[in-house]
């Protein structure tokens, strides 16, 4: 296999074992890909893609930038969570500019993630823009240690360039122990397979300092995929366009 192969082919049994086992095999097939868009992990965006055929196709977009710094427990939230809202756009009825109501929020619920603003217990569980938590011993895990143990899923490649540096809202460190407390029931083995570090898992001098590569630019742009309008400033900036409710992609 090709290394765009194998790397698409990885999502691709994850994406098959979480309908499966989360969603009843509900969900449509999606089209992956992977867009640096600063300050989120994922997004899932309706009927993006168009056959010569006529079909449409929905995609779920996966930050390559971030995924290098994070677990891969917190991978499998991300595609969890942008399964959820496929669900909502194929089942039930989505919130307006992107927000999550109570319908998203009681279906992430019932596949075993938490939703919270702040990504922690106590946070509110709907809102424009929500992080999430795993429950513990919920159906999430479960589907996870599957996952793991009968599918031998891992992650083939990573961005070498990866970034800690202006983390999306989503917490890509336990810091406060709430994965911890979620995996807490599970042997410790499976546990440190879900929670090591994929700078770890590969070896941290693969990857290139991203402060390194920064500081060749000055100034980077930012661009609107949507109007295509463009601004300057410095990396690692969280900037959204108004007028397309769209968060601006850095280059």
């Amino acid at each position: 296999m090709t290394p765009s192969e194998e790397f698409y082919a990885a999502l691709q049994t994850a994406y098959d074992h979480f309908n499966a086992d989360l969603f009843d095999c509900c969900l449509p097939p999606v089209l992956f890909t992977i867009q640096r868009q600063h300050g989120m992990m994922g997004y899932f965006s309706p009927d993006r893609w168009a056959s010569s055929k006529g079909k449409n196709c929905h995609e779920i977009a996966i930050n390559p930038i971030y995924v290098g710094r994070a677990t891969l427990i917190e991978l499998m939230q991300t595609l969890v969570h942008e399964m959820a809202h496929c669900w909502q756009h194929c089942h039930g009825k989505p919130g307006r500019m992107s927000y999550h109501n109570k319908e998203w929020s009681d279906k992430m619920v019932s596949v075993g993630l938490m939703p919270s603003t702040t990504g922690m217990p106590g946070g509110k569980r709907v809102g424009q823009h929500m992080n999430d938590y795993p429950i513990r011993e919920g159906k999430f895990i479960q589907a996870c240690v599957s996952l793991l143990k009968k599918k031998k899923f891992t992650l083939p490649w990573v961005d070498r360039f990866s970034t800690s540096r202006g983390q999306p809202d989503s917490s890509l460190i336990d810091e406060h122990g709430v994965i911890s407390e979620a995996l807490s029931g599970l042997e410790s083995g499976l546990a440190n397979q879900l929670t090591i570090n994929l700078t770890d898992l590969f070896g941290g001098d693969l990857f290139i300092s991203h402060d390194t590569k920064a500081s060749k630019k000055v100034k980077v742009k930012y661009s609107c995929s949507e109007c295509g309008v463009n601004v300057w400033g410095k990396s690692d900036l969280s900037l959204r366009c108004d007028d397309c409710d769209n968060t601006m992609d850095e280059y």
